[in-house]
């Protein structure tokens, strides 16, 4: 990867680190959160959270990864760094560019990073297939017609052998190339939130609402700087529908998406394969809401469904011996129901029982399920309002698996 590592001395806080990260209208929402002791920042949805952690002694480090959006965010983040209230140490930056400020030299680094990449892709893919992702977030899989996945769209073989042929071929997977906040800086923004974040239905809350309204503010100013310049009308249309806007924008969307056929781009129109806690992964409809509180419980839902999912790693008695797997799952709750459905893939095996509760708006179904793979076992809920729901509560059960 492109990484820096940097360490000085000072600042006041981590708090006030959190605050001197330079903004402008239209950047994304900076995300920070500060837990033990260090801070992460967000700066950009293609990249990694920058951590920084700061000593009592006044000692700062700072560790970000820059690879997956590009060079003009490694720009902006060298940049914001150096005006920190901190005494940076010199070097710390894989690329030479903190150094040098040779902009050709730094895209160079991306191009090798990218040219070398696509070699090792075509390689695992002649051995094994496709499945491959190339910069992409943790804690998902998508569905996708390509070769590879990448924040921009999948790519397909062609475009890997083009790649690894002359890596300028494949420019157009970083989302922040150039050196400043052009039309395409604000294009690349719209589309990873399009390609990973957006839900492609009406928004349930006021965060689905915010981010829709933050892309399709991202296309219009993109189009303002640079009318010729191609983007995803047909997505800003529809995105602009599920917001029910009707203004000059959306009429422009909708007559620039007129005769370019059906949407594209957007990995959650198919379902998603989630990364979910102790190694264990589901499938699940893409336009599913997600969040994790704190309890360590994953919640995925939309207006009529919803999944409650955690797990946890449990030990046998006699000689500290991991359990089996019909120990842990003799370990948990018993499931109250008249019929108790099984699960078996592989190793895995499990259990699960249907409930009905009545309520004034009508019942509302539920699936409780155990499962568990020798001492790791996993707990979920599944409920729904339509009762012709039952069988994608138990296919999506049963796409439970363990890494």
């Amino acid at each position: 990867m492109i990484d820096l590592h940097l360490e000085g001395r000072g600042a006041a806080s981590l708090e006030a680190l959190r605050d001197a990260f330079p903004r402008e209208p239209g950047d994304p929402p900076l995300q920070a959160e500060v837990t033990q002791g260090e801070l992460y920042v967000s700066l950009h949805p293609a990249a990694q959270a920058v951590r920084i952690a700061r000593r009592p002694d006044g000692r700062v480090t700072l560790d970000a990864k820059t690879a997956t959006a590009g060079p003009g965010y490694h720009r902006y983040l060298v940049d914001a760094i150096d005006a920190l209230d901190v005494e940076w140490e010199a070097g710390g930056d894989d690329t030479g560019w903190r150094a040098t400020r040779d902009d050709d030299a730094l895209e160079e680094v991306y191009l090798d990073w990218l040219g070398a990449a696509a070699a090792q892709l075509l390689e695992w893919i002649s051995a094994s297939g496709s499945g491959f992702a190339l910069g992409m977030p943790e804690g998902h899989v998508f569905d996708h017609d390509g070769a590879v996945a990448t924040q921009l769209g999948p790519r397909d073989v062609a475009w890997l052998e083009a790649v690894r042929a002359d890596a300028r071929a494949g420019k157009d997977i970083f989302p922040w190339w150039g050196p400043g906040r052009e039309a395409a800086y604000y294009r690349g923004l719209a589309l990873v939130e399009m390609w990973s974040s957006v839900r492609w239905r009406p928004p349930i809350d006021d965060a689905e609402r915010d981010r829709m309204e933050r892309v399709a503010g991202w296309i219009e100013r993109a189009h303002g700087l640079d009318p010729e310049l191609e983007l995803p009308w047909v997505e800003q249309a529809e995105l602009l529908g599920h917001l029910e806007e009707e203004s000059l924008r959306a009429t422009r969307a909708r007559l620039k998406a007129d005769g370019r056929g059906e949407p594209r781009v957007g990995y959650r129109r198919r379902p998603v394969r989630v990364r979910l806690s102790g190694g264990w992964s589901l499938t699940v409809p893409g336009e599913l809401a997600e969040r994790w509180d704190d309890r360590g419980t994953w919640v995925g839902w939309d207006r009529r469904r919803s999944i409650f999912f955690n797990s946890m790693s449990a030990r046998a008695d006699e000689a500290e011996a991991a359990a089996s797997t019909e120990q842990t799952l003799a370990a948990l709750p018993p499931l109250e129901a008249d019929e108790v459905l099984e699960l078996e893939a592989g190793e895995l095996r499990g259990y699960g029982a249907f409930a009905v509760e009545e309520r004034e708006d009508g019942p509302l179904h539920r699936l409780e399920a155990h499962a568990a793979i020798g001492a790791h076992a996993a707990i979920g809920t599944i409920v729904y309002a339509d009762p012709a729901d039952r069988e994608w509560a138990l296919s999506t059960w049963g796409s439970l698996g363990r890494e």
